[in-house]
């Protein structure tokens, strides 16, 4: 059993530098390794939340690190393609569909924002219901637990300030649209 986290890495336009970064309880078994878990885990948040996305966002990559004595150590970097499909207009960087996971306890919430939103999924500051129907699909899959073919798990979920992982117990799509505006200004991170 081992505390990991995949940083998936992209771009928006070919210069805004877009990152998610997912927490999980992995428990390698058999043919299951780390990377089959993580992309088998990953695969069908981002095949619900492309539909939502302009098609100048493009995911590259993953980073695999493991939590040891309170560092995120690298493990290996894992090619991971996908592509926004959305025809439409982008809303503005800063703008972001969120996800919510909750976990027991006070306080332990992972944050999903994924900016790039096509403009057809939002009206007023808010998801439409396709934008909604999309998001709540990416977000079964972002909380919900996965067991490979061979018994090896992953678990999602969010690690507090002490080292110690919370499983997510739920989750809510926000449909109101987010902000990043908290990270750095003009990159997305």
């Amino acid at each position: 059993m081992a505390i990991q986290r995949a940083v998936v890495q992209g771009t928006l336009f070919s210069a805004v530098q877009v990152r998610n970064i997912f927490t999980c309880e992995v428990v390698p078994f058999g043919s299951d390794d780390a990377e089959t878990l993580w992309t088998a885990y990953l695969d069908p948040i981002y095949v619900e939340i492309m539909n939502m996305l302009v098609n100048d966002l493009v995911y590259t990559h993953y980073d695999i690190q493991q939590l040891v004595a309170g560092q995120w150590e690298m493990l290996q970097q894992v090619d991971f393609s996908y592509t926004g499909s959305g025809e439409a207009d982008t809303l503005p960087n800063a703008v972001a569909v969120v996800l919510l996971g909750a976990a027991a306890g006070i306080r332990h919430i992972g944050r999903k924002f994924f900016s790039g939103i096509a403009e057809s999924l939002a009206t007023a500051n808010a998801l439409t219901g396709g934008g909604i129907t999309a998001a709540a699909a990416a977000l079964l899959a972002y909380i919900t637990p996965f067991e490979g073919l061979a018994g090896g798990t992953i678990t999602p979920g969010v690690v507090d300030k002490n080292g110690v992982f919370h499983p997510f117990v739920g989750g809510v799509v926000s449909s109101i649209l987010g902000s990043m505006r908290r990270r750095k200004p003009g990159v997305g991170i």
